[in-house]
């Protein structure tokens, strides 16, 4: 009998990491939450910290070297037979799912479960082919993602579901000047846009608060930057001293090039009075087009900063629905019942 659009969904979730920053990671603690009430297993790379617990922790959450996985996205060799004889028998054999959910960074479990839909989730990677075939979609977590799906390929629109940073909202240690700009990424490569923070912390009349891992300082953060006069530090913030800092900033930066998702704009959009970016990720959604207090600058990242506030201002209302856990649930029931 295939999924009636009623009662618990079976799902299951192949993950790269449990816990820690990170997009991939945060997409994966917040599909936890929207599916509270569904009966979620998750296969995981590693786990990262304390393991998810209270109403949003997974039902199963295995190591990829469980007994019930191992192996199974062997292909060649003695391990690759292996696998061709205990897949089938895993599929048939143990309790299927009605949504396989696979984050970019997870590992291949196709062969050994038995599920009525299956969705690849990019997470600002580009999908080749063979990746993608065995999947029913490439659940898209913004319409510009369509750049990393091959043609031929089907997709749909899956955003991810968005929940307030914390609910707390606390000041951080670190001195703050009393009016600043806020911008939050690790500088692990160009796409982060590194290059245009170095122009802009020149033209803008705030300093810039800049938020990242701590071990970024020393790896990654270019040297004239990590004692500019203009740039202020805050290594590895809490998510309730992230969002104090949206809250209170004038303006939220992204510098990135190019997103899966966006989730520093999304967060922006739900606590900032001002997001500006290039287009990109979530703010490509038909829904985010008209939505109060955004600026969108061009490939170049150029603005005009008088036209920024010098100091925060009051929280547009930003209708959001289209990011919200029941939109990202109700999206899921939907796929799964017309693939039943």
């Amino acid at each position: 009998m295939g999924y009636t659009g009623t009662g618990r969904l079976r799902v299951l979730v192949s993950a790269g990491t449990v816990g820690g920053p990170g997009g991939a990671q945060r997409a994966l603690s917040s599909i936890l939450r929207a599916c509270a009430e569904d009966d979620v297993d998750v296969v995981a790379r590693k786990v990262v910290g304390p393991t998810p617990d209270g109403p949003a922790a997974p039902r199963h959450l295995w190591d990829r070297r469980h007994w019930r996985w191992v192996g199974s996205k062997s292909t060649v060799g003695r391990n690759g037979r292996i696998a061709a004889v205990l897949n089938p028998l895993r599929a048939r054999l143990f309790p299927g799912y009605d949504v396989h959910i696979r984050l970019y960074q997870g590992v291949e479990l196709n062969a050994a479960v038995r599920a009525r839909l299956r969705l690849l989730v990019p997470s600002g990677n580009a999908i080749d082919v063979a990746m993608a075939m065995p999947f029913d979609y490439v659940a898209m977590q913004a319409p510009d993602n369509a750049a990393f799906v091959p043609d031929g390929v089907a997709s749909t629109l899956l955003p991810p579901p968005l929940y307030p940073l914390s609910a707390q909202s606390r000041q951080p240690s670190v001195p703050l000047p009393p009016e600043f700009y806020l911008t939050a990424f690790n500088p692990y490569g160009p796409i982060k846009g590194t290059d245009d923070l170095e122009r802009a912390v020149e033209e803008t009349r705030l300093p810039i608060v800049w938020c990242h891992s701590d071990k970024g300082v020393v790896n990654h953060v270019p040297e004239r930057l990590r004692d500019h006069p203009r740039v202020v530090h805050v290594p590895d913030p809490s998510e309730a001293e992230m969002r104090w800092l949206y809250e209170h900033c004038a303006a939220y930066l992204c510098f990135s090039k190019t997103e899966g998702f966006g989730w520093s704009i999304a967060d922006g959009l739900r606590h900032s009075p001002v997001v500006v970016s290039r287009d990109i990720g979530i703010l490509t959604h038909p829904a985010a087009r008209g939505l109060p207090g955004v600026v969108r600058v061009d490939a170049d990242w150029r603005v005009d900063w008088t036209a920024l506030p010098l100091e925060r201002g009051v929280l547009p209302d930003r209708d959001l629905s289209f990011q919200s856990p029941e939109t990202f649930r109700q999206s899921l029931v939907e796929l799964v019942s017309s693939a039943s």
